[in-house]
């Protein structure tokens, strides 16, 4: 699977935020990552009752990260992170 960002959301403007520490920072690249390798992590939940959108909480609690996963094409979208 292939993971990438979002263009529907503001999803960039808070991985940009020069607020942002460089340990949520980290932690957001560490979770991509891991979704990436499987969608369907632990923790993850689906959303609405589509199995295929998920959120799952950023580690340590410092957030939550809602993403998509589309099957036909073996991509995973990261659409929204909302750190605590």
């Amino acid at each position: 699977m292939r993971a990438y960002a979002s263009h529907e959301q503001h999803r960039g403007e808070t991985l940009a935020d020069p607020g942002l520490s460089a340990d949520l920072f980290s932690a957001v690249v560490a979770l991509t990552a891991s979704i990436a390798e499987d969608p369907w992590l632990k923790g993850s939940t689906p959303l609405e009752g589509d199995d295929d959108w998920r959120e799952v909480l950023i580690p340590g609690g410092r957030g939550i990260a809602e993403y998509r996963i589309s099957q036909d094409t073996h991509e995973v979208i990261l659409i929204r992170i909302v750190p605590f």
